[in-house]
């Protein structure tokens, strides 16, 4: 294993699997493919990400249905690059999140974990994020808070499972509820910009006027968008 890690949360690209509640306004089908878009601009930033720091090892765990094996799945065309690809276990999200980081951290000094519904998230942002976990023996974790009270991305030096426990998932309060528990284990934080992910309407209209700014990012997804 490398000596740190990313590791992408993916969800195969299948209509009515993901960016469900876009499919109103983008139908099924189109919600897949944008979020397929969303995956090839998450590997590009990867890409860049491993040009400015080669000692970062890729690693992409993928959501999906019990039976389902990643063996069936062409996640090489869904996801291109240098991927190590397997599946997230785990009983709910935090479980998951823990479950990847400690795989990467059982070898390797550092692992940052983050999403793809953040298209235009810029590679300097991960950078900067491994950059901030490089402290010598001081644990730290790495966030990334999210508009929605989440947070897009999230990072150690050391594995400090106890993190992800005691989280009301899926709700404004993650990121405040992490921070607490952070300084309850007396674990160091070290904060990231915050970025908007792209989950309802208004999201996908706050992120076309975001690459109306800035046609550096996310070539795949403003293509998409026209």
């Amino acid at each position: 294993m490398p000596a740190e890690s990313l590791i992408l949360f993916a969800k195969p690209p299948l209509a009515g699997r993901v960016k469900t509640r876009l499919a109103q306004s983008l139908g099924r089908e189109g919600a897949a493919r944008l979020y397929a878009c969303f995956l090839k601009d998450a590997a590009e930033t990867a890409r860049s990400l491993s040009d400015a720091r080669p000692s970062a090892g890729l690693v992409c765990e993928w959501t999906l249905e019990q039976g389902e094996s990643p063996d069936e799945f062409p996640l090489t065309d869904w996801l291109p690059g240098a991927f190590l690809h397997r599946m997230q276990t785990g009983a709910d999200l935090g479980m998951r999140m823990a479950a990847a980081l400690g795989r990467c951290l059982a070898f390797g000094r550092r692992a940052v974990l983050i999403g793809t519904d953040f298209p235009d998230l810029p590679h300097e942002v991960l950078i900067d994020a491994f950059e901030k976990l490089d402290c010598g023996d001081e644990p730290t974790v790495a966030l990334g808070p999210a508009a929605d009270g989440g947070y897009y991305l999230i990072g150690m030096n050391r594995f400090v499972p106890e993190i992800f426990t005691g989280i009301p998932w899926s709700t404004g309060e993650v990121f405040p509820r992490t921070m607490e528990k952070a300084a309850a284990l007396g674990v160091g934080t070290a904060l990231l910009p915050e970025w908007r992910d792209v989950d309802e309407a208004d999201d996908l209209e706050a992120l076309k006027g975001r690459l109306s700014q800035d046609a550096s990012r996310a070539r795949h997804t403003r293509d998409f968008l026209g």
